[in-house]
């Protein structure tokens, strides 16, 4: 427990945690800004903030810019040797299974958490009124939202917290799934620039080739499969990508 402490908090200090959270969240605020802001409605802004055109692209670069390659470093420093001396090889590999999900779904999670109270704070959610675009009682262009929007339809029956939490959680499972892509690269393959871009385009490949409702690419949104559906699969994405990761730990570790 020490030692998972000591990596967890390490996974949050280090650059490139702060450079995919800021990263993120400076591209994440200026589609809200320019795309969602004064929309009248913040389930609109919640729903639309993540469905800009060509926007769900470049997601995966960000999470793993957190922790996922510094195992690159350590292999080739020779510094993992001196961890498995303090550590069983498995238990090494679960610390860092777990330290790099946090701060890979962190850096999505908790950007994406600070646009969605913002639409709240800022839009009136009793404007919401969905099926047709119109004017407030002050004139103001009011945009709405399909009323065949799940995620929507969530926030009207069950209050927007409801929804905002749906969001904010796939947006954790998604970053974390893809730091641990980052991971799975890293100790199988331990170099650094193959750990950063070969996720980038194993996404684009998945984007294309899979259907929507398994897309591991697709269900940072939930729109396709259902937000639920979309929950349960990212568990299933993140616990492959963790086996794939575990797998290639014990490779690695048996080599050294």
């Amino acid at each position: 427990m020490k030692f998972l402490w000591m990596d967890v908090k390490r996974s949050f200090a280090n650059p490139g945690f702060f450079a995919g959270l800021f990263g993120f969240g400076a591209l994440l605020t200026y589609n809200f800004v320019t795309e969602s802001l004064h929309s009248g409605s913040p389930y609109y802004a919640i729903v639309n903030i993540l469905a800009v055109s060509g926007f769900t692209v470049f997601l995966p670069v960000f999470p793993v810019l957190g922790y996922a390659s510094c195992f690159c470093r350590e292999y080739e420093s020779g510094y993992y040797r001196l961890i498995l001396a303090r550590l069983k090889p498995q238990r090494f590999a679960k610390v860092r299974i777990i330290s790099v999900a946090l701060s890979g779904g962190v850096i999505v999670a908790l950007p994406y958490l600070f646009i969605c109270l913002a639409a709240v704070a800022l839009e009136a959610p009793e404007l919401a009124d969905m099926n047709s675009m119109g004017l407030d009682a002050s004139g103001v262009n009011v945009l709405k939202i399909p009323e065949d929007i799940e995620m929507a339809k969530i926030g009207m029956a069950y209050g927007i917290g409801v929804m905002v939490a749906l969001k904010v959680l796939l947006g954790f499972l998604f970053g974390a799934v893809w730091a641990l892509a980052g991971l799975a690269f890293a100790v199988w393959m331990p170099n650094q620039y193959v750990a950063l871009i070969a996720p980038f385009v194993l996404y684009q490949s998945l984007y294309i080739l899979m259907p929507n409702h398994l897309n591991p690419a697709l269900l940072v949104r939930g729109d396709d499969a259902g937000h639920l559906l979309s929950v349960a699969l990212g568990c299933v994405w993140l616990l492959a990508a963790a086996a794939v990761s575990m797998a290639g730990f014990k490779r690695r570790c048996r080599d050294a």
